[in-house]
């Protein structure tokens, strides 16, 4: 919780009490900023093609 209350102040570059307190355009910013951060990188299959192991199917 403190770390992503962190990431917001600095983001939006001041103390942030609550996410209520933050106007538009600092809620876009912020949510685009770690959209950016999280997207995950995918291969372009699909979950089942990017599954770490083999399955009890795959081992028949």
């Amino acid at each position: 919780m403190v770390e992503r209350q962190e990431a917001i102040e600095a983001i939006v570059e001041r103390p942030v009490e609550s996410l209520r307190s933050l106007t538009r355009a600092e809620a876009l910013r912020v949510l685009s900023s770690l959209a950016s951060v999280a997207a995950p990188q995918t291969s372009g299959g699909s979950a089942w093609d990017d599954r770490d192991e083999d399955t009890w199917i795959d081992r028949l």
